[in-house]
């Protein structure tokens, strides 16, 4: 989680826009902007055509600058998807066309597969900006709220909320163990940093699974189990 990006980096711009006054979509109702990001990704989606896609990534890159979004926390949202985008370009470049581009070694590359590929990084950029305009705007309890009242199943919200609940506690677990790894010589090189960090990894995982598992026996013993499936966690199942 170290870097330019990481979710401390999330958590202080989170804190910083929530605590002032709302800006641009930040004062748009949260269901207003679910639906809105929903009928966007949906057309990008069934409507593949680099001309929408183009006006989609404009709308949401508007709508992030009138809100006075932090540039480096709506950056995440495109470049951490790249590496995947890049792989979809260079896949459709290599499979698809019949007019030769260029040649690397043994792989030929073709002009339509280019822009074919490019025309999917494009809608990947638009979706992954609407995403951004609706997250980095709105207070996650608004959009789980937004989801129930649009009817979503309340198992799917309900883990959706305890996926934003427990993220933060593994973060806090990891930055505890990196800051004991570093002072342990943990981070010397390249190397024995990132064996460094699959063991912190590793740990962080186990802990993850008994944390789950003991939550799962205090939901039990409070009957989740008889409870009807529309029935809230919980709040103090995670302190069990």
């Amino acid at each position: 989680m170290s870097g330019t990006f990481s979710l401390q980096d999330f958590l202080a711009a989170e804190a910083a826009l929530y605590g002032q006054e709302p800006k641009g979509l930040a004062r748009w109702d949260a269901r207003l902007k679910l639906g809105l990001a929903a009928v966007a990704i949906l057309s990008n989606v069934l409507l593949p055509d680099p001309t929408l896609s183009t006006v989609l990534w404009l709308m949401a890159w508007t709508g992030l600058a009138i809100s006075r979004v932090p540039w480096r926390q709506a950056a995440l949202f495109i470049f951490a998807p790249l590496w995947a985008t890049l792989l979809v370009v260079v896949g459709f470049s290599w499979g698809f066309g019949t007019t030769v581009l260029a040649h690397w070694g043994p792989l030929t590359f073709y002009r339509e597969g280019l822009f074919m590929g490019l025309a999917a990084g494009l809608r990947v950029l638009a979706e992954m900006s609407w995403m951004a305009a609706l997250i980095l705007t709105t207070p996650f309890t608004d959009i789980l709220a937004g989801l129930r009242w649009f009817r979503v199943p309340v198992v799917v919200v309900d883990l959706l909320a305890a996926m934003y609940r427990y993220v933060f506690l593994l973060f806090d677990e990891y930055q505890t163990m990196r800051a004991a790894a570093r002072s342990r010589g943990g981070y010397q090189d390249y190397r024995t940093g990132m064996a460094t960090l699959g063991l912190i990894l590793a740990q962080i995982f186990m802990r993850a699974l008994e944390r789950a598992e003991r939550v799962e026996q205090a939901m039990r013993v409070r009957g989740r189990d008889s409870l009807p499936l529309d029935t809230p966690l919980a709040p103090e199942a995670d302190h069990a």
